[in-house]
């Protein structure tokens, strides 16, 4: 069990991080940092690799039985799959600079669902590590080492 939440710790870390480097990549496209092509590239092909990410721990949570952490994906899920079936998932070169606080508020927005199931993850796996027989040691263990 220790292992499921280290992995989903991981991959819930990770899709944190891809939401962070595109509110990044955004900051710096609005503070004109970089040009609006390479910052576009930058936030689109994020973009594939968050909703990569999420789909992983989805099915992770949904295989697993884990139905309470499944149910926080869901809201995420659902909204990643109505703006890719939209087309509105890339974002544009033409009206980036028209857009970038609307995109940037989107993104807070799934960081903010995303770090709900983060820190429950965390919780599970310090709580299953704690519990784990492996980890446990006798007080003469601990005296003598």
């Amino acid at each position: 069990m220790v292992l499921f939440w280290v992995s989903s710790f991981i991959l819930l870390v990770l899709l944190v991080i891809s939401v962070v480097y595109q509110l990044l990549t955004l900051s710096d496209l609005e503070r004109d940092y970089i040009n609006a092509h390479e910052g576009v590239l930058q936030v689109n092909r994020a973009v594939y690799v968050e909703f990569s990410l999420q789909l992983i721990i989805s099915v992770l949570f949904l295989f697993s039985g884990h139905w309470f952490m499944f149910l926080f994906c869901i809201p995420i899920i659902y909204y990643s799959a109505k703006t890719y079936l939209q087309g509105k998932h890339k974002v544009s070169e033409v009206d980036i600079f028209g857009k970038l606080n609307q995109e940037k508020t989107r993104r807070l927005v799934k960081l903010a669902t995303v770090v709900v199931p983060l820190c429950l993850s965390l919780f599970w796996l310090i709580w299953s590590a704690l519990e784990d027989d492996d980890f446990h040691l006798s007080p003469d263990e601990l005296y003598h080492s």
